[in-house]
């Protein structure tokens, strides 16, 4: 009995599972791309993000004067409305009356009624105050630095110091929830600086 012997042929080659030199640094170059476009997007939309949550917390203080109420009653108010959407912190406010600061209220009157009559005029005046050095005002609402209602008792009184408080400046640095400050001086727009700076010889007190 003979048996066939089999045509046994080379041995396959096989590959060495290596990829070329050149498709091996496309590809590592490639996921560096990639990761290096990942965390810019992320840095990007946290920016976005950032910037959408200061928008949302975005303070808009105005200044609240006036000489009546709605009602028709004769009251002179000196204040803050906050018409933003993110509280205000008033950190330092400030009254130019007559080329100077005026420091108090007893300052404004002086120079509404003269010195000699500051105290008849404040007797008269009975002016409600808030005697806070620094305000923090939420959103959509106010608060009063001071007012005084007109009567027939202190109608002269009142009277001068309404025509005195038309010639008043206003200037008043606040900040956001985030830091962010501006200063405003009486209806001009804000304008943005690093931060709030008070000067104890100048800010206006009760």
């Amino acid at each position: 009995m003979s048996f066939d012997t089999p045509d046994i042929g080379p041995p396959e080659r096989r590959g060495s599972g290596r990829l070329p030199a050149w498709l091996e640094w496309v590809t590592s170059i490639s996921a560096l791309v990639v990761s290096v476009s990942s965390i810019v997007i992320a840095v990007h939309n946290g920016h976005n993000a950032d910037k959408a949550l200061q928008a949302q917390t975005y303070p808009y203080l105005d200044q609240d004067r006036s000489d009546a109420t709605p009602d028709g009653r004769e009251r002179l108010t000196i204040g803050f409305v906050n018409n933003g959407v993110g509280p205000a912190h008033e950190e330092s406010f400030r009254i130019r009356a007559g080329g100077r600061y005026a420091t108090s209220l007893d300052d404004l009157i002086a120079g509404a009624v003269g010195a000699a009559d500051v105290q008849a005029a404040r007797a008269a005046l009975r002016p409600l105050t808030n005697t806070v050095p620094t305000r923090f005002i939420p959103a959509n609402s106010s608060q009063f630095v001071f007012q005084t209602t007109r009567t027939e008792a202190n109608g002269r009184w009142w009277d001068r110091l309404d025509d005195a408080s038309k010639t008043w400046s206003l200037e008043v640095c606040y900040c956001s929830v985030f830091g962010d400050c501006w200063t405003r001086v009486d209806a001009t727009p804000p304008k943005p600086v690093k931060a709030c700076k008070r000067d104890a010889a100048t800010e206006y007190s009760n």
